[in-house]
């Protein structure tokens, strides 16, 4: 399966969001089925090996939850995560949360909202504690506001029950139905 609209191929055509969204019935899927699709999009596809899928490996990554607007993750932290220190490296909790808090967004999808793919426009860390390598970490994502242009996701990793690290993450989105417009053209 190759070639534009596929899913796969090259440049924009790859990006694993909107591959899940032109599989025919995606918003069809129950919930935990269109989060787990994304999921899989990023870390299974045999053509794809970014930057995000290294994060996701071997991480024991499960899905814990997934209802409209929140998504909860459990996950191992591996050495490949870890700083110099030892703990998890600022840079690859940033990955790991652009990736899971845009898994919250698959929840309130529907046709013409949501369903055409997003991309970061920020994401604002905080750092609060150390997670140390080999930690079990819990992720809570939850979408804050989903408009027609922007979307606000809020994501939370935590240790013991012990915050750890907070992202705000803005989101610009897409609808199908103005790609649909724009093809008219």
């Amino acid at each position: 399966m190759s070639g534009p609209g596929s899913g796969f191929g090259s440049g924009s055509e790859r990006n694993p969001s909107r591959f899940v969204w032109q599989t025919g019935d995606f918003l069809k899927l129950s919930i935990p089925d269109r989060v787990l699709a994304l999921q899989a999009q990023i870390t299974k596809d045999p053509e794809f090996f970014g930057f995000d899928t290294h994060a996701l490996q071997d991480t024991n990554i499960t899905l814990l939850t997934a209802e409209p607007n929140r998504t909860v993750w459990e996950m191992d932290v591996p050495s490949h995560l870890c700083n110099k220190s030892s703990n998890l490296h600022g840079g690859a909790a940033a990955t790991l949360l652009d990736n899971l808090t845009s898994t919250a967004l698959m929840t309130i999808a529907k046709p013409g909202f949501l369903d055409g793919g997003h991309v970061s426009r920020t994401i604002t860390m905080s750092y609060l504690r150390p997670v140390p390598k080999g930690s079990h970490v819990t992720v809570d994502c939850e979408v804050q506001a989903a408009g027609r242009n922007t979307a606000n996701i809020v994501g939370k990793v935590y240790l013991n029950g012990k915050l750890c690290v907070t992202c705000v993450h803005d989101k610009a989105v897409f609808s199908s139905r103005v790609k649909e417009a724009t093809a008219k053209l």
